[in-house]
């Protein structure tokens, strides 16, 4: 899970570089939430069985983006807030990217590419 969220991170600058703003945003996104699936299980041995399992219902990624963040607080506050306002913006933009009729504009693919660098830093520096 690690390898693809470098996988998506790399992708994700590609697919700007080519302009396809869309994609991209889905890597960003998704290079985030996979980060946050490996450290759930790599950290606190929250198998991905049971990341799958709490995770079913209408908004699937709750469960790992939640229980990450709480992960998150006790260590630093302020990453625990940033990590969630990061992640709830990358979120919004990949459903727009994803399923929105509306083009994606070059800044917002470079926005959320930026916000995905600040989320894997907070996941990378605060366990």
């Amino acid at each position: 899970m690690k390898y693809k969220s470098e996988e998506n991170f790399k992708a994700a600058n590609l697919l700007i570089t080519n302009n396809m703003y869309a994609a991209s945003i889905h890597c960003s996104y998704y290079s985030c939430f996979q980060l946050s699936k490996y450290l759930l299980k790599a950290l606190y041995d929250i198998d991905y069985a049971t990341q799958e399992s709490e995770s079913s219902g209408k908004d699937s990624h709750y469960y790992v983006i939640n229980e990450i963040s709480n992960k998150i607080d006790p260590i630093s506050h302020i990453a625990y807030i940033d990590y969630n306002s990061f992640i709830a913006k990358l979120k919004k933009l990949r459903k727009k990217a994803d399923y929105s009729v509306e083009a994606i504009l070059e800044e917002e693919a470079v926005k959320a590419y930026q916000w995905a660098d600040k989320v894997m830093t907070i996941l990378n520096t605060k366990h």
